[in-house]
């Protein structure tokens, strides 16, 4: 395996624990307004954006996962364009991880969940 340093390891195993609970609470918003108003026209639109909340979030987890495997099958270093894709990567990530747990509770508290 390509050696990571583990500051590095760290970042992106807290990212993806972050991202996980991001799509669980998304998810979990998405039920219980569906739970407690239904599918209607008035809820769809929130719904559908704690969809896109968990896919974006599912994306970056996703990413994370495959960029790890990749570099771990890479001997005897990373490539460089490898380790500037998952900086971009974790860069990106971060960025995101705050808008989308400040969107996810801004629909719990519009619903009252």
């Amino acid at each position: 395996m390509a050696e990571l340093p583990e500051e590095t390891t760290n970042t992106v195993f807290n990212l993806q624990g972050r991202l996980l609970k991001i799509i669980h609470q998304a998810k979990a918003t998405e039920f219980a307004i569906a739970q407690q108003y239904g599918e209607t026209e008035a809820t769809s639109i929130d719904l559908e954006q704690l969809q896109n909340i968990r896919e974006r979030a599912d994306t970056y987890y996703s990413r994370f996962y495959r960029l790890l495997g990749q570099i771990a099958e890479i001997q005897p270093t990373a490539t460089p364009a490898m380790l500037d894709l998952l900086d971009r990567s974790i860069a990106e990530a971060q960025a995101t991880l705050d808008a989308l747990t400040a969107s996810t509770q801004e629909i719990k508290r519009d619903w009252n969940i």
